[in-house]
């Protein structure tokens, strides 16, 4: 059976105002086709919740980053991993 790791980023709204957080997830799948692993992570509902103001946070997805195989021989070894410039996580967060 393959395992395989995604990361996710998922933006904060609070009463649907997008804030300057963002939650990076590493996320495990016992699944070894890729495009069913990205629609499943896509189909999850969103995470809701009332804050001590009363207000509504949520967390959405914004961007998967990548889904790799998990395949480490050695310790150390990177597991899964992405690369992004500053300008591309800002503009996720707004």
């Amino acid at each position: 059976m393959s395992v395989h790791l995604a990361i996710a980023a998922y933006r904060c709204l609070i009463a649907g105002i997008p804030s300057n957080t963002l939650d990076i997830k590493i996320l495990w799948y016992p699944d070894s086709n890729i495009d069913e692993i990205r629609q499943r992570i896509r189909e999850e509902p969103f995470s809701s919740y009332e804050n001590s103001d009363g207000d509504t946070v949520t967390w959405e997805l914004v961007e998967i980053f990548s889904i790799e195989p998990l395949e480490p021989k050695w310790p150390g070894d990177e597991v899964i991993g992405f690369i992004a410039d500053t300008d591309e996580l800002c503009d996720l967060a707004s």
